[in-house]
Order: C-alpha cells, then structure tokens, then sequence
C-alpha cells in the first residue's frame, strides 16, 4: 500500500509540475497576446489620427483649389458666382471638418475673408462696368481682387502646415484681424455680408 500510495504522490507530484509548466507557457502567450494587442491598438491610435490629418489636410487643399481658381479670374469675361459658390462651401467644409480648440476663429476669418473677397470683386466689376477697357486697364482693375487672392492662397499653405498648437491659433487672429481691418476699409462700398454669394 505504501508504494502505491507513493506511486500515487509521485504521479500527482509529475501532474501538478506539469500542469504548473502549461499554465507558466500559457501565461507567457497570454502576455505576448496582450502586448501584440497593446501594440494593435497603438497603431489603431495612430492611424486615427494620422487619417483625421489627412482629411484636414485634404480640406485645406479643397480650399486652396477653389481660391485659386479665383486667382486670374476677369469679371468681364466670366461669372464669378460659381467660383465663389465653390470657395464657400470648401471654406464651410474646412471650418466644419477641423473641430480643434486652437482654431476657434477660424469660421470668422473664413466669413470675413470671403466678404473681402467678394467687395474686392464686385467694386472691380463697378469700377469697369460700361467702359471699353484694354487689357492693362482690365489687369489694373483687377489688381486690388488678385493680390487678395494670392495673399489668402500663400496664408492657407501655410496654415495647412501647421500643427494646431498655439502657433496656429496667434496665426489665425492676424489673419482675421487683417481681415476685419480689409473689411472696414472696403465697408463703404455697399456691399453688406448678407450680400455676398
């Protein structure tokens, strides 16, 4: 009986060690699980937020598209409405898509620059209206509308680099402080923000 009982405590003893040596390799790939999927969910993370810039920059360059199909245009020779149509709704678009405190005031640098924009443009079209312009006359004319255009193209580029950050922020308020600043001075020629397409 004793050899039994023996043979049964060694066998029991061999059971345990090899039951203690499974769960230790099982407990080692549960850790490699764990850290593969702690790796997973890191790159998830990053490619989130790489795709979220990504689109922002997407947006910025929709904009950046539309301005500069505004950038030679003549309003003798073609109707703006669309171009500006097409400028507003990639503006709203990049306003709506970047949801990031550091760029609070860049809706309203959006709606001023757009009725800058569109008073430099209509006060061109007004300017020339019923004359028999050359083509320097019309390029003259003009000036003031492209120069505005090609400023706000070079500004988007740059803010299309930046990281939103503080930087982004102190940008956007000169932008928009300029832009009021443009706005008052244009302010007298009857064009309200209620006018503009």
């Amino acid at each position: 009986m004793d050899v039994l009982a023996t043979g049964l405590a060694i066998l029991g003893g061999v059971t345990g060690l090899s039951g203690f040596i499974v769960s230790i390799r099982a407990d080692r790939r549960a850790t490699r699980a764990d850290r593969r999927a702690a790796a997973a969910d890191v790159r998830a993370v990053r490619a989130e937020e790489e795709g979220k810039r990504a689109r922002q920059r997407e947006l910025w360059t929709e904009v950046i598209g539309a301005a500069q199909d505004l950038t030679g245009a003549v309003v003798v020779y073609q109707d703006l409405r669309p171009l500006l149509v097409r400028l507003r709704i990639a503006r709203t678009e990049l306003v709506d898509g970047i949801q990031d405190a550091h760029y609070k005031q860049l809706g309203e640098w959006m709606a001023v620059d757009h009725v800058v924009l569109a008073k430099l443009f209509d006060s061109t079209m007004r300017n020339i209206e019923g004359q028999d312009c050359t083509l320097e006359q019309l390029e003259q004319a003009h000036r003031p509308a492209h120069g505005w255009v090609a400023a706000f193209v070079v500004n988007l580029r740059i803010m299309r680099q930046l990281e939103p950050g503080p930087e982004a922020e102190r940008q956007i308020e000169e932008l928009l402080a300029a832009a009021h600043q443009a706005h008052e001075h244009l302010d007298g020629d009857n064009l309200r923000m209620q006018d503009v397409v």
